[in-house]
């Protein structure tokens, strides 16, 4: 074990063996095919990532997010944001380390990696790229055991691609709830005015009682 030395895989600077000259020369001639993606990824995703290699460990995932030589995994990253002493703020050493943009690698065999190359090639502008770029980068930002800065964009930009994939079109609005029409309400004037000529009729009935006993009254 003396003549063998331990790497982190989770981190930059991975070397596997490289006596062997035909994958050597394999892995150089697929960087310089994928050199304008990778310049194009830097370029894109300045603000996210802080270089763009193609990989020699990836077999079936198309992009790996891997911290510096001295920079925190994902593992150790989730540790130092749960530390209890962890006041409001941290302390500047930490928060550099927290805050340390991260290598992405890509897969060259990776069919999506492949189509993505296209996209730009045929045009840097695209904007289904550029979505695809950043869902796959944060794809890789989870698998690499890292947290979303950005939860809500990343469903945002989910919901655009299941619409293009389903013939959605991108403005179409949430229908909106149905309102409740209010029914008007119907008045009887029927009813009040038999209310009204019943009232007319008793007020008479007692007038004429009242008249009635009256005249009793003087014949006594």
């Amino acid at each position: 074990m003396k003549e063998k030395k331990f790497q982190n895989v989770a981190k930059d600077g991975l070397e596997l063996d490289k006596s062997n000259t035909k994958k050597e020369d394999e892995k150089k001639q697929l960087e310089k095919t994928y050199e304008p993606l990778l310049a194009w990824l830097k370029d894109k995703l300045s603000d996210k990532i802080s270089d763009a290699k193609v990989s020699d460990r990836l077999v079936q995932t198309p992009m790996a997010l891997v911290a510096s030589q001295w920079g925190y995994d994902g593992n150790m990253e989730r540790i130092a944001r749960a530390q209890a002493y962890q006041k409001s703020g941290g302390d500047s050493t930490m928060n550099y380390y927290l805050n340390q943009k991260k290598t992405l690698e890509i897969n060259p065999r990776h069919p999506l990696i492949k189509d993505l190359l296209r996209r730009i090639e045929d045009s840097k502008d695209d904007q289904t790229a550029l979505d695809l770029a950043n869902v796959m980068l944060e794809a890789a930002t989870l698998r690499s055991g890292y947290d979303l800065k950005d939860s809500a964009g990343f469903a945002d930009r989910i919901e655009s691609m299941l619409r293009r994939a389903m013939g959605v079109s991108l403005d179409e609005k949430v229908e909106d709830e149905p309102v409740d029409e209010e029914v008007p309400t119907e008045v009887n004037t029927n009813e009040d005015e038999n209310l009204i000529d019943d009232e007319d009729d008793d007020t008479k009935s007692s007038k004429k009682s009242t008249t009635n006993t009256d005249q009793e009254h003087e014949d006594l």
